[in-house]
């Protein structure tokens, strides 16, 4: 074991003080606990020490096995070629190396500047993260997987994925504080009006590595052109040109993905919402997005920071218009019987079509496990 392999067991094993914060976060890179956002991508001190040695040393790296290796926690020495791709994929950046010790912030109480990451003292934004975290816990296929996905998606494996993401979007959004405040007939109302957004923006930030196709959960590859789903081809492709690459020119990390999500949730003109819970939704939005500017201020150099922050915001216009292409998509699919549609995406993504749509308050959806 090389002397720079050994301090990574070390870092790696002992806590450093703001990692219990991340307890449930995993490393982008490799997947073991992430300790805080470094240089661009949430990650352990294994793979930031890493990262940061690789730049500054300039050190060049071969992969002996067609750059195919798996990355993962027991395995991320034994090839650094491949490690570091993996790090450039996941949003580590060069220049955060480079300027590390030379930027200058304009002071700001809410931050110390030590760590690039998360503003430390943002309890919200710590939250959307545990939220983000404990939903994860739930599937076996996660982001932060390094497997590069190689199957073709068929029909029934894109409404597959759909059906876990639906899922898991239910148990995201019990976590969160704002969600719980309101009324059932709002908090089905938001899902409603979220879910078909929710995986959009799931599938492109999870497709940031790509170049020409979507990402499933399930690890399988919907690519734009695919011969297999015609009629989905219009979606992906547009969730590529319009979602993806955007996220991947601006280097999006996994915080501001995870704040831009909630504030796409908390949408106070969301068809159904109850007069009693207008103002708590929209107050939920108001402060995320604070949250939001804040942590954008934090990472980003200052001249940089307002045009950054209104890029990110940008993107949410285009989701909505795919997520309503989304829909259609799946109401010709049930109409023509071409998928199976499961009780929770009719609820969420079809509630005219559904079972429930006599009950406004709709506990399927929210007792759906």
């Amino acid at each position: 074991m090389t002397l720079e392999e050994k301090e990574e067991v070390s870092t790696s094993t002992s806590q450093s003080p703001q990692s219990s914060s991340f307890e449930n976060v995993f490393c982008a890179i490799c997947g073991d606990r992430a300790t805080g956002k470094h240089y661009g991508a949430m990650s352990c001190d294994g793979c930031k020490g890493f990262f940061r040695r690789t730049i500054r040393k300039r050190h060049s790296y071969v992969c002996r096995f067609g750059e195919k290796c798996q990355v993962d926690k027991a395995k991320r020495n034994s090839c650094r070629k491949c490690r570091f791709d993996v790090c450039l994929r996941k949003g580590m950046r060069r220049d955060a190396v480079q300027t590390e010790r030379d930027r200058i912030r304009p002071a700001n109480p809410l931050s110390n500047g030590s760590n690039g990451g998360i503003v430390p003292d943002d309890p919200l934004l710590d939250t959307l993260i545990r939220a983000e975290a404990s939903t994860r816990g739930l599937r076996t296929t996660v982001i932060t997987k390094t497997a590069e996905a190689r199957k073709q998606a068929t029909t029934n494996d894109v409404t597959d994925s759909m059906n876990q993401q639906l899922t898991l979007m239910v148990e995201w959004a019990k976590v969160l504080e704002g969600f719980q405040r309101v009324d059932n007939i709002t908090q089905v109302a938001l899902l409603r009006h979220f879910s078909a957004q929710h995986l959009v923006m799931c599938a492109a930030f999870r497709s940031i590595h790509l170049s020409d196709a979507v990402w499933l959960t399930n690890e399988t590859c919907l690519h734009k052109d695919s011969p297999k789903i015609p009629d989905m081809n219009r979606v992906a492709e547009r969730i590529i040109d319009q979602v993806t690459n955007p996220m991947r020119s601006l280097h999006m990390n996994e915080i501001e993905y995870i704040a831009l999500k909630a504030i796409a949730f908390f949408d106070p003109l969301a068809k159904g919402i109850t007069s009693e819970s207008y103002s708590d939704v929209e107050e939920m939005r108001q402060r995320i997005l604070e949250s939001f500017e804040r942590h954008v201020r934090y990472v980003s150099p200052y001249k940089d920071m307002p045009l950054r922050f209104a890029n990110l915001l940008l993107l949410l216009p285009p989701m909505l218009a795919i997520s309503r292409d989304l829909v259609e998509d799946v109401q010709l699919a049930k109409l023509f019987g071409l998928a199976s549609i499961d009780n929770l995406m009719l609820e969420l993504m079809l509630p005219n079509e559904g079972k429930n749509t006599t009950d406004k308050t709709s506990p399927p959806i929210m007792c759906h496990q």
